[in-house]
């Protein structure tokens, strides 16, 4: 029996480690992981105990080596500040090197050993050269890593329109995709403003309430049918959703507002819409 843990390094990124079962360490706890030889410092954000039978994993992974002590912490707590020393470092020889990428995150190892720079950038980066100079320069190994815009804001952090912490920096885990036909299904404003989040990208709440808002739908009257209504027959020109509240303009011109279950809409009469296509990067989240 041996135990699944899931850790958070300081720039946000997870990773999923092995431990024994008798080691004492629980949720919340900091602690010291060994990742292909290099002494990392995260946070336990989950903990599964795993009873297959055997004592360990058959695959190599990463191991939780101990729970970290007050010295580990104090350790950390300065490879933190040189960290942000080096990232003086890693600009300058950006500029230097005229390479278009921003450097939004820079990490150094428990052991100090290795040093994760973490980058935007609109396209790929040969950074061979700027490796070179950075390894020679701070004496350690470097590791360049490229993310996407989602999680640049993941990284920075921030305010949403909602008044809370952004999601992607607050609990969301993963990434997925959203669309604009979200938006549409939830009768949202198409405009940027409204519906893009603070990366630029389409809101990762979207999706969220989409597949009830689906529901909701399907259980409606759809826009431009036909129904029957207490007035008579008439065609669908507005639906609210939440309060299931229908608008059907009479043959008469008359619009008269109904609840759902005041309407039926008449077969074979429902509209055939043409398909809309969506953003054209709108199912494409940022791993």
């Amino acid at each position: 029996m041996y135990r699944l843990v899931t850790v958070q390094f300081e720039d946000g990124a997870h990773l999923l480690c092995a431990s024994q079962s008798d080691l004492a360490i629980l949720e919340g706890d900091q602690c010291i992981v060994d990742d292909r030889k290099v002494l990392e410092f995260a946070k336990v954000t989950r903990i599964v105990t795993v009873d297959d039978g055997s004592d360990y994993p058959k695959e190599p992974m990463p191991a939780i080596v101990r729970r970290a002590t007050l010295h580990d912490r104090s350790k950390a707590g300065e490879s933190t500040v040189v960290g942000r020393m080096a990232v003086a470092t890693c600009r300058r020889k950006v500029s230097d090197l005229k390479l278009e990428m921003r450097i939004v995150h820079v990490r150094y190892s428990f052991d100090r050993v290795l040093l994760t720079v973490t980058f935007a950038a609109a396209k790929r980066i040969d950074f061979r050269e700027l490796v070179r100079l950075l390894a020679a320069e701070l004496n350690c190994r470097i590791e360049m890593k490229q993310i996407g815009v989602r999680d640049v804001a993941r990284i920075a952090g921030g305010m949403a329109s909602c008044g809370r912490r952004l999601c992607c920096c607050s609990w969301l885990k993963n990434f997925e995709a959203v669309s604009v036909k979200m938006a549409k299904v939830q009768r949202i404003s198409l405009n940027p403003v409204t519906i893009s989040g603070m990366c630029g990208r389409l809101k990762c709440c979207l999706r969220y309430e989409n597949d009830a808002y689906r529901q909701a739908n399907n259980e409606m009257p759809h826009d431009r049918a036909r129904v029957s209504c207490p007035a008579g027959e008439g065609v669908v020109v507005d639906v609210n959703v939440l309060r299931r509240r229908v608008k059907v303009c009479l043959a008469d011109g008359r619009a008269l507002e109904y609840d759902a279950n005041e309407t039926r809409e008449i077969p074979g009469t429902r509209p055939v819409l043409p398909q809309e296509e969506d953003h054209p990067h709108a199912e494409i989240p940022d791993s």
